[in-house]
């Protein structure tokens, strides 16, 4: 299989809330949950919480909190966010239309398999496993505290050493201008996608290969 500029594409990354998943409402509850705790009110909408994820589950916690948290007391809700949100995650998550065929049809194509994700990384395995079943992606990985996340290359680089390939022969599918700006990084085409987090406005001149509205217009530029 090879992309629109002829190069072999052995492996897609695909990113996993926003592009595989709809988690935002369960995200939005595990910070509702902890703003609760604090008796703060409860003012953010869905719409709110996709805008601030993508940079990770601490700078989730810290907006969802304005900011207003010292690193102590941010450090403190973040643990609290991981242990709620990992209890939540699959209460109202679901694999987008279509999405599910894409994988498979990838999948059967013979092309490896990977989600990278700023999500917690133990959340991250749950869900994928859950959602999608063992041994349908060679790698997942998610965020590990002290590691740095995406846009920077640590994460990418293991996951291709992992399963022994370059990033040349890579493809990368998100919802995000990080997920766009990872790939630049990493080296790789990426392709982003609309029915997720962001708007298609957001995703416009961020230098990504195309920006696709539905999931079989990915099998539409793939040869």
């Amino acid at each position: 299989m090879e992309n629109k500029a002829g190069k072999k594409i052995k492996c897609v990354i695909f990113d996993l809330d926003g592009t595989l998943v709809n988690t935002i409402d369960d995200l939005g509850r595990a910070c509702d949950h902890l703003l609760k705790r604090k008796g703060l009110p409860l003012k953010w909408t869905a719409n709110d919480y996709k805008r601030f994820v993508g940079d990770g589950a601490k700078l989730l916690v810290d907006r969802a909190f304005e900011g207003r948290l010292s690193e102590s007391e941010l450090s403190e809700q973040y643990e609290l966010f991981k242990k709620k949100y990992n209890e939540i995650k699959l209460e109202n998550a679901y694999v987008y239309d279509g999405v599910a065929e894409l994988v498979a049809y990838l999948k059967s194509a013979g092309l490896r398999l990977a989600v990278c994700t700023n999500k917690p990384d133990a959340a991250a395995k749950g869900m994928t496993l859950a959602l999608f079943g063992d041994g349908v992606f060679d790698y997942i990985l998610g965020a590990v505290d002290g590691v740095p996340k995406k846009p920077e290359n640590n994460m990418p680089l293991k996951i291709i050493n992992a399963i022994g390939l370059t990033p040349d022969e890579c493809l990368w599918i998100g919802d995000s201008a990080v997920d766009i700006k990872s790939a630049e990084n990493f080296g790789c085409p990426c392709i982003a996608v609309t029915w997720g987090f962001r708007a298609r406005s957001e995703l416009e001149n961020k230098g990504a290969l195309c920006i696709v509205d539905k999931p079989e217009d990915i099998l539409k530029f793939l040869n």
